[in-house]
């Protein structure tokens, strides 16, 4: 018979006990829903998508009409994650952001013409999230609405009730 020293099977047990626990954990990320930029936006609008000319940094761009564009009903009560990138909206004293935007590029909102609405999802987090890098993607996890928004940047037929912001990877 084999005697193990009660610190080896103390520290054995600590290794199976955390690498359960990384399973566990690894398993809830994956099972968490990634909604889809596409899903957010009706079929019959995603042929405009492609319509849509480049982006001309150096002219005049005309502000495309939106007027047609619809939201996905359905989304309504979507929960996951939404990858994106950050456009913050409002800034509090200590350098959070309070309010923004989740754009499918990076770029969008800023210096070219915003996406259709339903390609925008506002967000206003119930505490400020840490400032973050423009260029960056995110993991935006939380629950969609189908929730109407306009500010002078950009209009969203989406809110999402963010629950936790973390860097794309």
């Amino acid at each position: 018979m084999i005697r193990i020293a009660r610190p080896t099977l103390r520290r054995f047990s600590a290794l199976v006990l955390l690498a359960a626990l990384t399973a566990l954990l690894a398993s809830a990320h994956a099972s968490v829903r990634i909604i889809d930029w596409l899903e957010l936006m009706p079929e019959e609008e995603l042929s405009a998508l492609q319509d849509i000319p480049e982006v001309d940094h150096l002219g005049m761009m005309e502000t495309p009409d939106y007027s047609d564009s619809n939201p996905v009903l359905a989304m309504n009560g979507a929960e996951g994650r939404l990858p994106g990138y950050i456009v913050p909206l409002s800034i509090t004293s200590d350098n959070k952001i309070s309010e923004f935007f989740v754009v499918p590029y990076f770029g969008a909102c800023i210096h070219v013409p915003p996406p259709p609405p339903n390609q925008i999802v506002y967000a206003k987090p119930e505490t400020p999230i840490d400032m973050t890098e423009i260029w960056a993607a995110y993991w935006i996890y939380g629950t969609i609405e189908v929730k109407p928004t306009r500010n002078a940047v950009a209009q969203s037929f989406y809110v999402i009730n963010v629950e936790k912001v973390e860097p794309w990877e």
